[in-house]
């Protein structure tokens, strides 16, 4: 009896059963499962030693042996000369944004500056990439290879020298990475060296575009004062008088004092008239004064244009004169204002000088900070198995999405 029971149990597992779907399927034996259980126990074990294990390893044997790296850092800000003038409004003061002393454009350009290949071609002049970082410094996977174009080069600086920048302080940090704390060292003052000779060719610039227009401008009122005091001087040489107004005053003056003579020499000559019958030489001489003052004054008044020809010419003169010498005063008030504007100038320019204020200067490291063995060790163990995990899963899914 228990043979034939172990018979029927034996046929009845063999029976098809239906599936939720509706389907006919056909049930495993216990052994099957047992067998297909421990091959994906061992599939999935021989995965993990392939992609975690192994990996893992490796990289902890290259940290092991990976050449040491020295890091020179330097800290510094790029500010303003009007930094002292304004202490920031209250926006600034409650997020705590950088001040309006600090350039935050200027330090993006020092930023795009180290990265820049400028920079790199200085560089390579001044030490010579592959001297710094080629074969004999460094291990067969971080030394830059004799093969690499200028743009490999670019990319490998940018992996040995970057830069962070702080939004609330405004402090820029410079980090240049060798495989010696004297070339590290050296290569960074090297890079603080043209970083301020770019603030410096900022500032300058700077001061040249507020000073450009200003300075045009005064250089033009300067030769419109010039060409009208010349004008001026010519138009008196021409006309070969010094002052119109002050020459007529002087011609008015000299006609008032003839007639003041004439008038005085009639009035002796009445007296005269009236006390003697016959005045003789003295009154035949005060005739002769008279008459000569007379013609004196008649000469001075056609002299100075007492005919209608005469008064045109005079008021034409004076006319010319007027314009020239209106136009002196007018080049002159411009030259005064283009000083304002140039002293205006001249003082926002010095508002808008840029200067690096370094407060650390790079040093050479007495220990290696490069590379972080433990940390990348595990930093692959942690990465390769979250890829390992990642891809169990999906094979795990496309499985069951099968069946």
């Amino acid at each position: 009896m228990p043979d034939a029971q172990k018979e029927i149990k034996a046929a009845a597992q063999k029976i098809e059963k239906p599936t939720p779907e509706g389907k006919i399927r056909k049930t495993e034996p216990a052994p099957e499962k047992q067998g297909r259980a421990r091959l994906k126990i061992g599939v999935t074990a021989r995965s993990f030693l392939v992609m975690v294990v192994v990996p893992v390893l490796l990289a902890l044997a290259y940290n092991v042996l990976a050449t040491e790296r020295f890091s020179s850092e330097a800290s510094f800000v790029v500010r303003s000369a009007s930094s002292g003038q304004s202490g920031g409004d209250m926006f600034d003061t409650i997020t705590g944004s950088v001040s309006s002393g600090s350039t935050k454009s200027d330090s993006y350009i020092v930023r795009r500056f180290i990265e820049s290949a400028d920079l790199v071609r200085l560089v390579e002049e001044r030490f010579g990439l592959e001297v710094l970082f080629g074969a004999g410094r460094a291990d067969p996977i971080q030394r830059l290879q004799p093969w690499a174009s200028f743009e490999d080069k670019v990319d490998y600086w940018n992996w040995r020298a970057f830069s962070t920048y702080d939004n609330t302080s405004g402090i820029l940090t410079l980090e240049v990475q060798a495989y010696s704390a004297k070339d590290a060292r050296d290569v960074a003052d090297f890079v603080m060296d043209r970083i301020s000779d770019l603030v410096n060719d900022l500032s300058h610039r700077a001061r040249e575009t507020s000073y450009a227009y200003a300075r045009e401008d005064l250089e033009e009122a300067e030769a419109a004062i010039r060409d009208a005091q010349q004008k001026l001087k010519r138009f008196r040489i021409t006309a070969n008088i010094a002052n119109p107004d002050s020459s007529a005053e002087r011609d008015d003056l000299l006609v008032y004092e003839l007639n003041k003579q004439i008038t005085y020499e009639k009035v002796a000559l009445d007296v005269l008239l009236q006390n003697v019958v016959r005045p003789g030489p003295n009154g035949m001489g005060m005739r002769q004064r008279i008459e000569a003052l007379i013609r004196q004054r008649d000469a001075l008044r056609e002299e100075i244009g007492s005919t209608d020809s005469n008064a045109t010419i005079t008021a034409e003169i004076m006319s010319e004169f007027g314009e020239h010498q209106l136009a002196v005063e007018i080049a002159k008030t411009r030259y005064v204002s283009s000083l304002g504007a140039m002293e205006s100038a001249r003082r926002d320019a010095e508002h808008q000088q840029r200067y690096l204020a370094v407060f650390s200067s790079p040093y050479a490291a007495d220990q290696a900070e490069y590379p972080r063995r433990v940390i990348n060790v595990i930093l692959a163990l942690i990465g390769f198995t979250l890829a390992w995990a990642i891809l169990c899963f999906v094979i795990q899914m496309i499985r069951d999405h099968r069946q």
